[in-house]
């Protein structure tokens, strides 16, 4: 059954756009599915609200600037959901005055201009021209952070943003440490995903 499905597919797809459609659904079960359960955990413990909040301005940032990947599902899981964690307490515990905050930021656009980005090794190193937009956008996000902080001294969730807006800053540093060496750096090893 499952090769009659394949040969019907062939007729109408080339392998690499299969292999394309395949990667796709996979990183949408995987990811759909990790978010699906951190937001259980999180509601239990009442912080649903910052989860969103915390994932929404993860994503703004991380699309673009990359960070640490993890080559296993659950592995991948845990290391999001002790960050999330990690962001969630330090917000509900540490609030640094807003001169501060405003300053880090601003440092921190600068950080992900020089640092950023960081992609996975399962996937094809950027060009050139991509480093540089996606350097380009990561910065231009923060900096507008940088520039809603800077306007707004108090509003819900400040200190939950500016705290994982830091958090993706101190990981992408590590991630940039870790890589050094890997085989984008080498160039000796072939992609093992299918670019998109």
């Amino acid at each position: 059954m499952k090769e009659e499905i394949k040969e019907i597919l062939l007729r109408k797809y080339t392998e690499r756009e299969l292999a394309r459609m395949r990667y796709v659904y996979t990183c949408l079960l995987y990811e759909g599915s990790k978010f699906l359960l951190m937001y259980v955990i999180f509601s239990l413990f009442q912080m649903d609200r910052e989860y969103l909040m915390a994932i929404a301005v993860l994503l703004s940032i991380r699309n673009f600037s990359g960070g640490i990947h993890l080559s296993t599902y659950v592995g991948c899981f845990l290391f999001t959901f002790f960050f999330l964690l990690g962001a969630l307490c330090a917000s509900r515990t540490i609030v640094p005055p807003p001169p501060v905050q405003n300053t880090v930021l601003l440092l921190g656009a600068f950080i992900l201009f020089c640092v950023g980005p960081v992609t996975s090794d399962n996937r094809p190193k950027l060009t050139g021209r991509q480093e540089r937009i996606y350097k380009s956008i990561s910065c231009a996000v923060t900096f507008l952070y940088f520039l809603l902080f800077l306007c707004e001294k108090t509003f819900t969730y400040r200190n939950l943003m500016f705290w994982v807006i830091v958090f993706q800053i101190l990981q992408l540093i590590a991630a940039k440490i870790c890589k050094k060496g890997d085989h984008h750096e080498k160039n000796s090893t072939k992609c093992t995903r299918v670019p998109l």
